[in-house]
């Protein structure tokens, strides 16, 4: 199996109380895969505490064949479903662990992430997130792994553009 490496860092113009309710709000993440063209949003779950949020859903995400390279187009489609399953543990006042699976239903790949919201100072939180991209295809999976690892890299951006906004609507 071809694992490729992701390392992902953001930052928030927001404390981890004010994080911690925004991640938690089903309106939210609803709200954040529309924005981002996603259809068929399902939240499976959403449960939020003191100490911990979990969220899973399904979607159908577009996808950008036109970006991807010639030998890759004949295997996707231009909707992908999604499968995402993410848990945020409070472990400390200033800091929340997080781990994130992130599926393309019917795909030989897969993202498995795990990572760190630390609060800097009240106003301030840097989210870190390392993933392990896996292809389960001789030969090809290396390519395919690094191709959705760029997906999923790209895909984080843009969900870090959301927040950013949200965050600035809301006050």
């Amino acid at each position: 199996m071809a694992v490729v490496a992701l390392e992902v860092v953001q930052d928030f113009p927001a404390g981890l109380d004010r994080m911690w309710k925004v991640f938690g709000k089903p309106e939210y993440t609803e709200r954040k895969y529309r924005a981002l063209g996603s259809t068929e949003v399902r939240i499976r779950r959403c449960e939020a505490s003191a100490r911990e949020i979990r969220v899973e859903l399904e979607r159908a995400s577009p996808v950008a064949v036109a970006e991807l390279p010639a030998w890759a187009r004949p295997f996707v489609g231009d909707r992908q479903r999604m499968r995402h399953a993410t848990r945020w543990r409070r472990v400390a006042p200033d800091r929340v662990e997080a781990t994130l699976a992130i599926d393309p239903v019917g795909q030989p790949v897969t993202a498995r992430g795990h990572g760190t919201a630390v609060e800097l100072d009240p106003k301030h939180t840097r989210l870190t997130l390392r993933f392990d991209v896996a292809c389960r295809i001789p030969r090809l999976g290396e390519r395919i792994a690094a191709l959705y690892a760029s997906q999923v890299e790209a895909a984080l951006a843009a969900d870090h553009r959301f927040t950013l906004e949200y965050l600035r609507e809301a006050g």
